[in-house]
Protein backbone atom coordinates (compact mmCIF):
# COMPACT_ATOMS: atom_id res chain seq x y z
CA UNK A 1 0.00 0.00 0.00
CA UNK A 2 2.85 2.56 1.02
CA UNK A 3 3.76 1.81 -2.65
CA UNK A 4 0.77 2.53 -4.22
CA UNK A 5 0.59 5.51 -1.88
CA UNK A 6 4.05 7.40 -2.97
CA UNK A 7 2.87 6.98 -6.42
CA UNK A 8 -0.51 9.12 -6.33
CA UNK A 9 1.53 11.32 -4.10
CA UNK A 10 4.32 12.03 -7.15
CA UNK A 11 0.86 11.87 -9.06
CA UNK A 12 -0.68 15.10 -7.39
CA UNK A 13 2.02 16.99 -7.24
CA UNK A 14 2.57 16.46 -10.89
CA UNK A 15 -0.40 17.37 -11.12
CA UNK A 16 -1.46 14.17 -13.39
CA UNK A 17 -4.08 12.61 -11.19
CA UNK A 18 -6.41 10.89 -13.67
CA UNK A 19 -10.40 10.95 -13.35
CA UNK A 20 -11.21 7.55 -12.44
CA UNK A 21 -9.09 4.96 -10.58
CA UNK A 22 -9.80 0.61 -10.35
CA UNK A 23 -7.84 -0.23 -7.14
CA UNK A 24 -7.45 -3.95 -6.44
CA UNK A 25 -6.71 -6.14 -4.17
CA UNK A 26 -7.97 -8.78 -1.65
CA UNK A 27 -9.74 -8.28 1.75
CA UNK A 28 -7.05 -6.80 3.89
CA UNK A 29 -4.69 -5.58 1.06
CA UNK A 30 -5.60 -1.36 2.46
CA UNK A 31 -7.82 -0.46 -0.62
CA UNK A 32 -10.25 1.93 1.76
CA UNK A 33 -7.52 3.19 3.32
CA UNK A 34 -5.10 3.91 0.65
CA UNK A 35 -8.20 6.08 -1.23
CA UNK A 36 -8.76 7.96 2.50
CA UNK A 37 -4.96 8.71 2.40
CA UNK A 38 -5.40 10.01 -1.52
CA UNK A 39 -8.61 11.82 -0.37
CA UNK A 40 -6.53 13.67 2.27
CA UNK A 41 -3.80 14.35 -0.02
CA UNK A 42 -6.64 16.02 -2.79
CA UNK A 43 -8.56 17.87 -0.34
CA UNK A 44 -5.79 19.38 1.63
CA UNK A 45 -4.12 21.27 -1.65
CA UNK A 46 -6.53 24.11 -1.65
CA UNK A 47 -6.78 24.54 2.67
CA UNK A 48 -4.37 26.22 5.14
CA UNK A 49 -6.49 24.53 8.39
CA UNK A 50 -6.17 20.30 7.45
CA UNK A 51 -5.69 19.65 11.45
CA UNK A 52 -9.60 17.75 11.58
CA UNK A 53 -9.55 16.82 8.00
CA UNK A 54 -8.43 13.02 8.05
CA UNK A 55 -11.03 12.91 10.76
CA UNK A 56 -13.87 13.99 8.80
CA UNK A 57 -12.73 12.16 6.12
CA UNK A 58 -12.73 9.00 7.56
CA UNK A 59 -15.82 9.68 9.28
CA UNK A 60 -17.62 10.70 5.85
CA UNK A 61 -18.26 14.22 7.09
CA UNK A 62 -17.31 15.93 3.84
CA UNK A 63 -19.86 17.35 1.39
CA UNK A 64 -17.25 17.09 -0.91
CA UNK A 65 -16.90 12.89 -0.32
CA UNK A 66 -19.60 10.47 -1.34
CA UNK A 67 -19.30 6.68 -0.69
CA UNK A 68 -21.31 4.02 -2.36
CA UNK A 69 -21.90 0.66 -1.27
CA UNK A 70 -24.17 -2.42 -3.00
CA UNK A 71 -27.99 -1.94 -1.89
CA UNK A 72 -28.25 -5.38 -0.86
CA UNK A 73 -26.42 -7.71 -3.89
CA UNK A 74 -25.63 -4.60 -6.38
CA UNK A 75 -25.02 -1.48 -6.69
CA UNK A 76 -28.23 0.25 -8.65
CA UNK A 77 -28.95 2.69 -11.02
CA UNK A 78 -30.35 4.83 -8.50
CA UNK A 79 -27.43 5.34 -6.29
CA UNK A 80 -24.93 6.74 -9.38
CA UNK A 81 -28.35 8.91 -10.16
CA UNK A 82 -28.03 10.22 -6.60
CA UNK A 83 -24.05 10.38 -6.92
CA UNK A 84 -24.81 12.34 -10.27
CA UNK A 85 -26.80 14.85 -9.01
CA UNK A 86 -25.51 15.48 -5.92
CA UNK A 87 -21.97 16.42 -7.35
CA UNK A 88 -24.05 18.95 -9.98
CA UNK A 89 -24.44 21.04 -7.08
CA UNK A 90 -21.36 22.87 -7.84
CA UNK A 91 -22.32 26.02 -6.40
CA UNK A 92 -22.63 25.09 -3.00
CA UNK A 93 -18.88 23.04 -2.46
CA UNK A 94 -16.25 24.43 -3.75
CA UNK A 95 -13.00 22.21 -4.76
CA UNK A 96 -12.73 18.87 -5.96
CA UNK A 97 -14.94 16.47 -5.48
CA UNK A 98 -14.24 12.56 -4.11
CA UNK A 99 -16.61 9.30 -4.61
CA UNK A 100 -15.80 5.89 -3.84
CA UNK A 101 -17.49 3.31 -4.68
CA UNK A 102 -16.45 -0.39 -3.22
CA UNK A 103 -17.41 -3.68 -4.22
CA UNK A 104 -17.33 -1.70 -8.36
CA UNK A 105 -18.36 -5.60 -9.53
CA UNK A 106 -21.54 -5.58 -8.14
CA UNK A 107 -22.47 -2.88 -10.17
CA UNK A 108 -25.35 -3.53 -12.51
CA UNK A 109 -25.42 -2.78 -16.21
CA UNK A 110 -27.42 0.34 -16.04
CA UNK A 111 -25.69 1.62 -13.24
CA UNK A 112 -22.49 1.51 -14.83
CA UNK A 113 -23.43 3.16 -17.60
CA UNK A 114 -25.33 5.68 -16.38
CA UNK A 115 -21.24 6.13 -14.22
CA UNK A 116 -19.48 6.52 -17.60
CA UNK A 117 -21.72 8.76 -18.98
CA UNK A 118 -21.43 11.03 -15.65
CA UNK A 119 -17.37 10.43 -16.35
CA UNK A 120 -17.55 12.36 -19.71
CA UNK A 121 -19.60 15.30 -18.82
CA UNK A 122 -17.89 18.63 -18.68
CA UNK A 123 -18.57 19.54 -14.78
CA UNK A 124 -16.89 16.42 -14.21
CA UNK A 125 -13.69 17.67 -14.28
CA UNK A 126 -13.02 18.59 -10.81
CA UNK A 127 -14.51 15.14 -9.73
CA UNK A 128 -12.21 12.34 -9.03
CA UNK A 129 -13.97 8.54 -8.80
CA UNK A 130 -12.12 5.57 -6.77
CA UNK A 131 -13.16 2.42 -7.47
CA UNK A 132 -12.70 0.03 -5.30
CA UNK A 133 -12.73 -4.42 -5.61
CA UNK A 134 -11.72 -7.73 -4.51
CA UNK A 135 -12.64 -9.32 -7.83
CA UNK A 136 -10.81 -7.53 -10.82
CA UNK A 137 -12.16 -10.33 -13.51
CA UNK A 138 -15.76 -9.85 -12.35
CA UNK A 139 -15.40 -5.81 -13.14
CA UNK A 140 -17.36 -4.62 -15.90
CA UNK A 141 -14.96 -4.98 -19.39
CA UNK A 142 -15.92 -1.03 -20.05
CA UNK A 143 -15.55 0.10 -16.94
CA UNK A 144 -11.89 -1.74 -16.63
CA UNK A 145 -10.70 0.04 -19.86
CA UNK A 146 -11.76 3.43 -18.45
CA UNK A 147 -9.82 3.44 -15.38
CA UNK A 148 -6.24 3.58 -14.56
CA UNK A 149 -5.87 0.05 -12.33
CA UNK A 150 -3.73 0.12 -9.45
CA UNK A 151 -2.98 -3.74 -7.91
CA UNK A 152 -2.60 -3.66 -3.94
CA UNK A 153 -1.01 -7.01 -2.59
CA UNK A 154 -2.01 -8.71 0.44
CA UNK A 155 -0.59 -6.96 3.33
CA UNK A 156 1.53 -9.46 6.11
CA UNK A 157 1.53 -9.70 9.56
CA UNK A 158 4.56 -7.36 10.23
CA UNK A 159 3.80 -4.62 7.68
CA UNK A 160 0.12 -4.37 9.34
CA UNK A 161 2.04 -4.60 12.42
CA UNK A 162 4.56 -1.56 11.91
CA UNK A 163 1.15 0.32 10.41
CA UNK A 164 -0.38 -0.06 13.57
CA UNK A 165 2.41 1.14 15.68
CA UNK A 166 2.64 3.85 13.45
CA UNK A 167 -1.46 5.27 14.01
CA UNK A 168 0.37 4.42 18.37
CA UNK A 169 -1.53 1.39 18.64
CA UNK A 170 0.11 -0.43 21.92
CA UNK A 171 2.65 -2.69 21.25
CA UNK A 172 0.93 -5.85 22.31
CA UNK A 173 -2.45 -5.27 20.48
CA UNK A 174 -0.27 -4.09 17.18
CA UNK A 175 1.81 -7.08 16.88
CA UNK A 176 -1.40 -9.78 17.76
CA UNK A 177 -3.96 -8.25 15.95
CA UNK A 178 -3.03 -8.68 12.68
CA UNK A 179 -3.09 -12.50 13.08
CA UNK A 180 -6.85 -12.50 13.72
CA UNK A 181 -7.21 -10.30 11.08
CA UNK A 182 -5.27 -8.90 7.47
CA UNK A 183 -7.73 -5.91 7.33
CA UNK A 184 -6.42 -2.70 9.07
CA UNK A 185 -9.70 -1.61 9.39
CA UNK A 186 -10.76 -4.50 11.33
CA UNK A 187 -7.27 -4.16 13.26
CA UNK A 188 -7.82 -0.16 14.31
CA UNK A 189 -11.08 -1.52 15.37
CA UNK A 190 -9.62 -4.84 17.56
CA UNK A 191 -7.08 -2.06 18.56
CA UNK A 192 -10.02 0.18 19.82
CA UNK A 193 -11.65 -2.61 22.20
CA UNK A 194 -11.47 -2.63 25.14
CA UNK A 195 -11.94 -6.15 25.48
CA UNK A 196 -9.75 -7.52 22.98
CA UNK A 197 -6.95 -5.77 25.12
CA UNK A 198 -8.56 -7.15 28.17
CA UNK A 199 -8.32 -10.76 26.24
CA UNK A 200 -4.67 -10.03 25.94
CA UNK A 201 -4.19 -9.19 29.56
CA UNK A 202 -5.74 -12.41 30.44
CA UNK A 203 -3.56 -14.48 28.12
CA UNK A 204 -0.28 -12.67 29.46
CA UNK A 205 -1.79 -13.45 33.36
CA UNK A 206 -2.20 -17.34 32.33
CA UNK A 207 1.15 -17.50 30.97
CA UNK A 208 2.67 -15.83 33.91
CA UNK A 209 0.47 -17.71 36.34
CA UNK A 210 2.34 -20.98 34.76
CA UNK A 211 5.18 -21.41 37.05
CA UNK A 212 3.01 -21.23 40.05
CA UNK A 213 1.11 -24.95 40.11
CA UNK A 214 -0.71 -23.32 43.43
CA UNK A 215 -2.71 -21.08 41.07
CA UNK A 216 -5.46 -23.34 39.68
CA UNK A 217 -6.08 -22.90 36.07
CA UNK A 218 -9.32 -24.51 36.25
CA UNK A 219 -10.52 -21.81 38.87
CA UNK A 220 -8.91 -19.08 36.98
CA UNK A 221 -10.71 -19.34 34.43
CA UNK A 222 -13.92 -20.61 35.88
CA UNK A 223 -13.75 -17.02 37.24
CA UNK A 224 -13.52 -15.68 33.85
CA UNK A 225 -15.70 -17.76 31.53
CA UNK A 226 -18.19 -14.95 31.69
CA UNK A 227 -16.24 -12.80 29.85
CA UNK A 228 -14.44 -15.23 27.33
CA UNK A 229 -17.40 -17.35 26.04
CA UNK A 230 -19.67 -14.29 25.32
CA UNK A 231 -19.38 -14.79 21.72
CA UNK A 232 -18.44 -17.52 19.66
CA UNK A 233 -16.00 -15.42 17.76
CA UNK A 234 -14.43 -13.63 20.59
CA UNK A 235 -13.84 -17.17 22.18
CA UNK A 236 -12.05 -18.32 19.17
CA UNK A 237 -10.00 -15.87 18.75
CA UNK A 238 -8.34 -17.09 22.91
CA UNK A 239 -7.80 -19.84 21.75
CA UNK A 240 -5.82 -18.54 18.04
CA UNK A 241 -3.87 -16.45 20.19
CA UNK A 242 -3.46 -19.37 22.61
CA UNK A 243 -2.03 -21.33 19.80
CA UNK A 244 0.39 -18.86 18.55
CA UNK A 245 1.71 -18.62 22.15
CA UNK A 246 2.52 -22.18 22.01
CA UNK A 247 3.62 -21.96 18.27
CA UNK A 248 6.29 -19.70 20.07
CA UNK A 249 7.40 -22.06 22.35
CA UNK A 250 8.49 -24.10 19.46
CA UNK A 251 9.58 -21.74 17.54
CA UNK A 252 12.34 -20.42 20.78
CA UNK A 253 13.40 -24.20 20.90
CA UNK A 254 14.02 -24.16 17.18
CA UNK A 255 16.01 -20.71 17.32
CA UNK A 256 13.28 -19.47 15.17
CA UNK A 257 11.66 -15.92 15.26
CA UNK A 258 9.14 -15.22 18.11
CA UNK A 259 4.94 -13.41 18.16
CA UNK A 260 4.94 -12.92 20.80
CA UNK A 261 8.14 -10.65 21.81
CA UNK A 262 6.77 -9.05 24.72
CA UNK A 263 6.65 -12.24 26.75
CA UNK A 264 10.43 -13.37 25.63
CA UNK A 265 11.30 -14.27 29.31
CA UNK A 266 8.77 -16.21 29.96
CA UNK A 267 9.02 -18.00 26.67
CA UNK A 268 12.72 -18.53 27.64
CA UNK A 269 11.61 -20.54 30.69
CA UNK A 270 8.63 -22.33 29.34
CA UNK A 271 10.16 -23.66 26.32
CA UNK A 272 13.46 -24.55 28.22
CA UNK A 273 10.92 -26.58 30.87
CA UNK A 274 8.95 -28.47 28.55
CA UNK A 275 9.34 -31.30 26.00
CA UNK A 276 8.74 -30.56 22.33
CA UNK A 277 6.51 -33.73 21.91
CA UNK A 278 4.32 -32.25 25.47
CA UNK A 279 3.53 -28.87 23.36
CA UNK A 280 2.81 -30.68 20.13
CA UNK A 281 0.35 -32.09 22.30
CA UNK A 282 -1.00 -29.06 23.26
CA UNK A 283 -0.94 -27.35 20.22
CA UNK A 284 -3.62 -30.86 18.93
CA UNK A 285 -5.39 -31.00 21.63
CA UNK A 286 -6.51 -26.93 21.67
CA UNK A 287 -6.94 -27.53 18.05
CA UNK A 288 -9.65 -30.29 18.33
CA UNK A 289 -11.51 -27.49 20.60
CA UNK A 290 -11.04 -24.90 18.24
CA UNK A 291 -12.35 -27.41 15.25
CA UNK A 292 -15.36 -28.01 17.61
CA UNK A 293 -16.33 -24.39 17.27
CA UNK A 294 -17.79 -25.26 13.54
CA UNK A 295 -20.45 -27.54 15.47
CA UNK A 296 -21.37 -24.80 18.07
CA UNK A 297 -20.27 -26.83 20.84
CA UNK A 298 -21.17 -25.06 24.53
CA UNK A 299 -18.57 -22.43 25.24
CA UNK A 300 -18.38 -23.01 28.98
CA UNK A 301 -17.78 -26.42 28.73
CA UNK A 302 -14.63 -25.54 25.54
CA UNK A 303 -12.98 -23.34 28.06
CA UNK A 304 -13.60 -26.26 31.13
CA UNK A 305 -12.00 -28.35 28.69
CA UNK A 306 -9.10 -26.53 27.69
CA UNK A 307 -8.33 -25.22 31.24
CA UNK A 308 -7.94 -28.85 32.59
CA UNK A 309 -5.58 -29.54 29.31
CA UNK A 310 -3.46 -26.46 30.43
CA UNK A 311 -3.58 -28.07 33.94
CA UNK A 312 -2.09 -31.60 32.83
CA UNK A 313 0.83 -29.65 31.11
CA UNK A 314 2.42 -27.85 33.69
Amino acid sequence: MKQALHFFEQTIKKNRLAHLYLISGPKGSGKSQLVDDVTFLILSQQRTDVSHLKQQIQERKLANVMVIEPEGLVIKKEQILMLQNEFSKTALVSGPRIYIIKSIEKISQGAANSLLKFMEEPQSQKVYGFLLTENIDDVLTTICSRSQIIHLKSINEKDLENELLERNVEERVAILAPYLTKDLEEAILLSENPNFVELINIIEDLIKKWTFPEISYPLYLAEKSAFLTQERDFFKNFLELILLYLLDLVHYKIHQEITYTFLRSDIQIQSDHMEISDIHDLIDQIQTILKHQSYYINLELALEELAHILEQKR
